[in-house]
């Protein structure tokens, strides 16, 4: 915004720059602006202003001031922020005011510079040009420059003066400086120089003359005059202070100006102008030196000697003198004896360089070696010092060394090193870091004793020693105790690999004086086997010798208890005194101290000791030799390893194990050989003579187990520092194994344990003995079984490894399958593992039920039991495993995941499979007859009127499932007997084993029968066949004497139909005479109750990880209950009298299924079916009549089964009865058993299950006869293709069937084109880019609109559908996908547009946006507004959709 002009007002502000800078415009010299912004500012800091003041005056006056003040505030201010409203306003249109003040300022400065201009010319005009005159014009000169081009009459004085002479050339200036050199060399001989003068060099007709450290100078002569003086060119000053002067010059520029003038008036007027020149230098030079040393020395005080070190006198030119070691003192008379060094010029010959003198005096050669450190290139005060304390510290050493070589005959010393080292050997072998090493401190001169492993206290009293009377070094044992200590540290380094740790004292308690802990020495050191807690090795150290020279160690092993310590005044010298009576620290109470032989554990059976040359120089008494320091210092071998005392420590670690051994067996009263040691050594092992016998087990199994029990022995792995090893060697095993490792004649068991003090051994090894007992047991029942070649178990398993700790079968026909039997020690329950050998492609099928297994197992403890049960089950199971389990998303209502089916074991042989968390079926495998029966789940147990708790009958179970009965085998049934359950009867006499009399409870069936009035019809048998599972009504006066009554209930039998048995007619004969199909033999070996039913009770199931389901009591479940392996279950294959596993079925033409009529609880009744043929029903396989392709979806017939009755029954009718008048649809009741029929505005739906094969749902469409609208025939079949191959179809999805449903329930012209767009998925049109695929549910690709998995298709005022178009026509490189795009579609109904579905706040792809474009585009340009356009939109994509890549 420019700036607003104030021509009125009196304001002189200064614009800011900014706005106003800005405009670049020149205003009226007499006009005053200002920014908008700064009036603002000004006007908010005044309003501000007057604010604080109100804010401070008004609290001091009165309320009616108060208010008029605030009024007279609010009216102003108001008054001002309109007028700055006002003037905001007219800013607005202030562009043009400006522009018109710019051009009015621009002519008046035109106008301004017009008028100067007038004004300057006739001020010129009547002042300067009055008196103005021109010169006469040089004719000549202009002649010259015109014709010749150059001007030649200036003065020749300009060219002599100005113009430089032509320059001498090389050969003539050579030539010149060449004869100066002679004239020099000529003058230099002829004249006298000084001897230090000599290094000089002629160059150039110049002389140059070099003193090292002082100066050079350089001369020249003017001529070959012999009176010619000497002229002094040049001066350099070569002094330097390197330390202190940081690299500057010394000497200023004026003084080297006067030393240069000096010198040459010395040069004019001598006779020995060059002798003169260089005394003169020389002194200038010396005393420079001597200023430069004082400053050093200074400096060296300050920062690093400090009072170390004095000037004790400095005479400037002269010398300087200083003072060091000024603290020292020498001699038993304390006398202070004076190191003093002087630096200074020589007073005899003042040409020497500078002197330096020493006190008290040096030798001759040390005293020269240490005046070369002040005569070398770098001038140091510090270098002389240091070179003179370091030559005065080994003097002063080596007068130690000679008192102590007179005082310690015993003992070499020796001194090295630079600064000087005296080095002591204490004892030997002495390693570098034990020696007693004395330095002398370079500041105060003071000795300075230092060794390893020393306390401070014992270092200070050396130090006190040497430097008072070193003669009493040896008097006093200071060399007596150093051994000790080194001899302490030895031992604490040879065991710092070893597992104990090293203590200097213990917190003992006290104890007697005659303790032989007391009669120990003072310096002991005490070692704690880490791996036994309780017991130490106590090392104790004696001198020895004529001269204290020798050490003696004594081994000890301590054995300590805890104990608390109450009495302090008993305290031993060993333990640390407290102050208070009662404390919470534990200490140790010493129970057992038994003395050790050092050469009995050396010299072991065990052990073994090098044979040494020099015994010397490792027996246990330690004394100094002397020997060779370097060989000492730099020996690679270890020398003072403590071998003796590592000997020591891993005897007594590898046996204290052995004793807590032995004294378990002792209290436990097992027999053992004792603590032996093996052969060449390698080991400790302790042998067991005999194993108690294991309570639990038979006797004839501990029998046999101890007689072929050959060996056992415990050992410490490796070398007693690893857990226990327990080797338990068995002979004569039963039964032989196909495991190469088992093939000799003895095995060997290896059992590991923890090792420790704290931790048993024997208590886990008696549980690891009980547990080989209890496998022992069952192995020796199996052995007898298996080992006959006759019995049928021998084809049908196969021991692949026993190791009496785990024994692996093989069983089945291929013997693939596994499982191993072992017992776990913690609670002696036996354990199940299973697995699979060889080309098994699938797992164990008897995982599913290995919880049940396991606990049947545990049950009767039989392993021919066991493999009876697998043998029976496992063709079954292999079939259920078929199953497939895994998750689907969109298979229900709910968002989340379904199972296809969960296995629900209830027990080895009942296994219940639920669909979908829908449908239950119920499967019992009958053992010994290679059949299944298979019943619905969802009917109660115990009353077939009821249905459990979240499940729902399958309608139509019983027809399909007895399209698998094997019909060849078995008697055809009447309609009656299938579908209606049979009658209630009352029994007054058991004699029979169909009920055993210790059965008392009565049936969950008989209250209700009674209380009903009227029992349930039973079906009668016929006159010539009878039914085992379903007992023949008997007479009345045959039940009259019944103790109770009982009713088997509608669902009590687990058979289909009955078996093909001849049988009296049903009187009370039947009932007198036993079952064919139960023995004595078969109801001893069940797994449950002695009442043979096949699953147990639900107050008594205790199945491990079963799942909690409805389950029957143990009499009511099917009335009568009966054992599966029963006559009362039978084969198609046999009436299960003397049938063996295997046989082989015969062949025969299955002739059509039945037609049942459908009752809601006959699938309630168990259908029986083969093996084979329950392989059928469980296998996948493709939709019957279809060999394979693309239509073929893998699939089992079950699964293809449920999945129709789940899409029929769940699905289409519900959403018919809740949402039909929603979707537009009306249900149409029918009497047809697996039919749905509903209908349209325009069609009428039939779908229908297939009668035929029951795995497949058919739609059939036609139109209604009300229809206005015309369908060809042609459409109503793309519409059912469409449901056969993408709707009705496998997975069966929920979300599938419900938007398909929607979709018919669209408008006609709607749904016509929709017709359009599955016709090109069914039948794609190759001519254009894009092929089309409908998303009936929401993929995972597809924009975020909806959860994954759910209805695709969405129908109201508005139709969302979704759609998935596949790029073709392109060459795809191989492993890539080809193009794809999901895209949602909305249809607006009423104003029949058709454009991509949008999400707010969602990102916008490049595909998402190509396609936006592209319907956007259709939209605008599509003029036939009365047909539907989802068609024509969609073909427009799919013909010119291009997605960037």
């Amino acid at each position: 915004m420019p700036p607003i002009s104030t021509p009125q007002t009196q304001l002189s502000l200064t614009p800011m720059g900014g706005v106003g800078a800005q405009v670049g415009q020149a205003p009226h010299p007499g006009n005053n602006s200002i920014s908008l912004g700064l009036l603002l500012d000004f006007l908010v800091q005044k309003t501000y202003h007057e604010l604080s003041v109100l804010g401070e005056l008004l609290p001091r006056k009165m309320d009616m001031e108060r208010k008029i003040e605030i009024v007279k505030f609010a009216r102003s201010t108001r008054q001002a922020f309109v007028r700055l409203l006002a003037l905001v306003k007219w800013a607005s249109s202030a562009a043009k005011v400006d522009k018109c003040a710019a051009i009015s300022a621009f002519l008046d400065q035109q106008s301004l510079l017009f008028v100067d201009t007038a004004d300057m010319m006739a001020r010129m005009a009547r002042e300067n040009l009055v008196n103005a005159r021109l010169p006469n014009f040089s004719l000549p000169c202009a002649v010259d420059v015109l014709t010749t081009g150059c001007y030649r009459r200036l003065p020749t004085c300009i060219k002599e003066k100005i113009v430089p002479p032509d320059p001498i050339t090389s050969n003539e200036k050579a030539s010149v400086l060449q004869r100066l050199n002679q004239i020099i060399q000529h003058r230099l001989v002829t004249s006298e120089l000084p001897p230090t003068l000599v290094n000089l060099t002629i160059a150039e007709g110049r002389a140059k003359f070099h003193v090292p450290q002082e100066f050079e100078a350089t001369l020249t002569l003017m001529g070959d005059d012999p009176a010619i003086p000497w002229r002094l060119l040049n001066i350099d000053i070569l002094v330097s202070d390197p330390d202190t002067g940081d690299g500057k010059v010394l000497v200023h520029s004026m003084q080297v100006n006067y030393i240069h003038q000096l010198v040459q008036s010395r040069l004019f007027s001598d006779e020995k102008p060059l002798t003169d020149m260089y005394n003169c230098l020389h002194v200038f030079c010396q005393s420079l030196q001597l200023e430069v040393l004082n400053s050093q020395a200074q400096r060296l005080i300050r920062e690093r000697w400090g009072e170390h070190v004095m000037i004790e006198k400095y005479m400037a030119g002269q010398c300087l003198t200083l003072a060091y070691w000024r603290a020292q003192s020498f001699g038993n008379d304390g006398k202070q004896e004076k190191y003093t060094l002087s630096v200074g010029i020589d007073s005899s010959d003042a040409a020497k360089p500078l002197q330096v003198n020493h006190e008290p005096p040096l030798p001759t050669e040390e005293a020269e070696h240490v005046n070369q450190a002040i005569r070398c290139d770098r001038l140091s005060i510090e270098r002389l010092l240091v070179e003179t304390v370091l030559v005065r510290s080994k003097i002063k050493l080596q007068e130690l060394q000679t008192v102590l070589q007179r005082d310690l005959i015993f003992t070499k010393s020796t001194i090295e090193g630079t600064p000087a080292l005296l080095y002591l050997p204490i004892v030997e072998p002495c390693s570098p870091a034990e020696y007693l090493t004395v330095s002398v401190d370079l500041q105060t001169g003071v000795l300075q004793p230092n060794i390893a492993h020393c306390e401070t206290s014992l270092l200070e009293e050396i130090e006190e020693c040497l430097n008072s009377d070193p003669s009493k070094l040896a008097s006093f044992q200071y060399i007596a105790t150093l051994r000790t200590l080194i001899l302490m540290e030895h031992c604490k380094q040879s065991v710092q690999l070893l597992p104990v740790r090293c203590w200097e004292k213990l917190p003992l308690v006290a104890v007697s004086g005659e303790h032989p802990l007391n009669k120990l020495s003072s310096k002991r050191l005490y070692l704690q086997l880490m791996r036994h807690s309780s017991y130490y090795i106590v090392v104790d150290f004696k001198n020895k010798g004529p001269h204290q020279d020798e050490i003696e160690a004594r081994y000890h092993l301590m054995r300590v208890r805890s104990a608390s310590f109450y009495d302090q005044s008993n305290v031993t010298m060993d333990m640390t005194s407290t102050s208070e009576a009662d404390t919470a620290e534990t200490y140790l109470a010493p129970l057992s101290l038994l003395a050790i032989d050092p050469k009995g554990c050396i010299h072991g059976p065990d052990t073994y000791a090098p044979v040494k040359q020099d015994s010397n120089a490792y027996k246990r008494k330690l004394m100094s030799v002397g020997s060779s320091l370097k060989r000492q210092r730099y020996s690679t071998h270890c020398e003072y390893f403590q071998s003796e005392l590592a000997h020591i420590v891993a005897m007594c670690d590898a046996r204290i194990p052995y004793i807590t051994l032995c004294e378990e067996l002792t209290n436990a009263n097992i027999p053992y050989q004792g603590v032996q040691v093996e052969a060449e050594g390698v080991g400790l092992v302790l042998r067991i003579c005999e194993l108690p016998s294991v309570e639990g087990v038979t006797a004839e199994t501990n029998k046999a187990l101890a007689s072929s029990l050959l060996d056992c022995s415990f050992r410490l792995q490796p070398r007693g520092h690893g857990p226990w090893q327990v080797q338990l060697a068995f002979g004569n095993c039963p039964l032989s194994s196909t495991a190469p490792r088992e093939q000799g004649s003895t095995r060997s068991v290896y059992l590991t344990y923890e090792a420790g003090s704290v931790v048993p051994v024997l208590k886990p090894f008696l549980l690891d003995w009980k547990a080989i007992n209890r496998l022992y047991q069952p192995f020796l029942q199996l052995a007898e079984i298996i080992s006959d070649p006759s019995q049928p178990m021998f084809r049908h398993v196969e021991v692949r490894s026993f190791n009496y700790q785990k024994l692996t079968l093989a069983y089945g026909k291929d013997k693939t399958s596994t499982m191993t039997v072992l017992v776990d020690p913690r609670d002696g329950r036996y354990r199940l593992l299973w697995g699979v050998v060889g080309a098994s492609s699938t797992a164990n099928c008897h995982v599913i039920v290995q919880h049940q297994l396991t606990q049947e197992f545990n049950e009767h403890q039989n392993l021919v039991r066991l493999i009876s049960v697998l043998c029976e089950t496992q063709s079954a199971l292999q079939a259920i495993c078929k199953l497939p389990t895994m998750p689907l998303l969109g298979a229900t209502q709910q968002p989340q995941p379904v199972l296809m089916f969960s296995l629900l074991p209830q027990s080895s042989t009942h296994i219940r499979v639920v669909f979908r968390n829908t449908y239950c079926l119920d499967i019992h495998i009958c053992k010994g007859k290679n059949t299944v029966s298979i019943r619905d789940g969802a009917y109660s147990m115990f009353d077939i009127m009821k249905v459990v708790d979240g499940f729902t009958p399958a309608a139509g179970l019983k027809a399909f499932l007895e399209m698998f009965v094997d019909e060849s085998q078995l008697r055809r049934r009447s309609v009656s007997e299938d579908d209606n359950p049979p009658s209630p009867i009352t029994m007054e006499s058991s004699s029979d084993n169909f009920l055993p009399m210790q059965h008392s409870v009565p049936s969950p069936m008989n209250a209700r029968v009674t209380g009903s009035g009227f029992a349930h019809p039973m079906t009668p048998p016929t006159a010539t066949t009878s039914n085992p599972a379903t007992p023949a009504s008997p007479h009345t006066s045959v039940l009259s004497n019944q103790p109770y009554s009982m009713s088997p209930g509608p669902s009590g039998y687990p058979l289909a139909s009955p078996p093909s048995i001849a049988a009296p007619s049903p009187s009370g004969v039947m009932l007198g005479t036993p079952s064919p199909g139960i023995t004595e033999s078969q109801t001893a070996h069940s797994p449950f109750t002695n009442m043979g039913l096949a699953m147990a009770s639900p107050g008594t199931r205790n199945w491990p990880a079963s799942p909690s389901m409805p389950g029957p009591s143990p009499v009511g479940r099917y009335g009568v209950a009966h054992s599966p392996g029963t006559a009362m279950t039978h084969s198609p294959g046999s009436s299960g009298i003397n049938q063996q596993q295997g046989t082989p079925q015969a062949t025969v033409p299955r002739p059509q299924p039945r037609i049942l009529p459908h009752r809601s609880w006959a699938a309630a009744v168990p259908t029986i079916l083969s093996h084979e043929n329950l392989h059928k029903l469980f296998t996948p396989a493709p939709p019957p009549g279809v060999s394979g392709g693309t239509t073929s979806h893998m699939c089992s017939p079950i699964e293809r089964f449920l999945g129709c009755v789940y899409l029929m029954r769940r699905c289409l009718n519900r959403q018919l009865q809740a949402y039909g008048e929603t979707i537009h649809l009306t249900h149409i009741p029918v009497n047809e058993h697996g039919v749905t029929q509903f209908k349209s505005e325009s069609l009428i739906y039939r779908i229908t299950q297939n009668p035929t094969t029951m795995q497949t749902l058919q739609l059939q469409v036609n139109p209604h006869p009300d229809c206005k609208d015309p369908w060809s025939h042609d459409e109503l079949q793309v519409l059912e293709k469409f449901f056969e191959t993408k709707v009705g179809c496998p997975p069966y999805k929920y979300n599938a069937m419900v938007a398909f449903v929607r979709l018919l329930g669209a408008p006609t012209r709607i749904l016509k084109d929709c017709i359009q767009l599955l016709r090109l998925e069914l039948l794609p049109d190759r001519t254009l880019k894009w092929t089309i695929q409908w998303c009936l549910t929401i993929p995972p690709s597809a924009p975020p609109l909806a959860p994954v998995g759910t209805s695709a298709v969405v129908i109201k005022n508005k139709i969302l559908f979704f759609i998935q178009l596949t790029r073709i026509g392109l060459t795809v490189p191989q492993g890539q996908e080809p193009q794809t795009v999901v895209i949602p579609i909305l249809h607006d109904i009423q104003s029949n547009t058709t454009q991509h579905a949008d999400l707010r706040n969602s990102p916008v792809t490049p595909s998402m946006h190509s396609v936006q474009n592209m319907m956007k585009r259709f939209n605008e340009l599509y003029t036939n507004k009365t047909d539907c356009t989802i068609f024509a939109a969609v073909k427009d994509l799919m013909a010119n959709l291009v997605i960037p890549h």
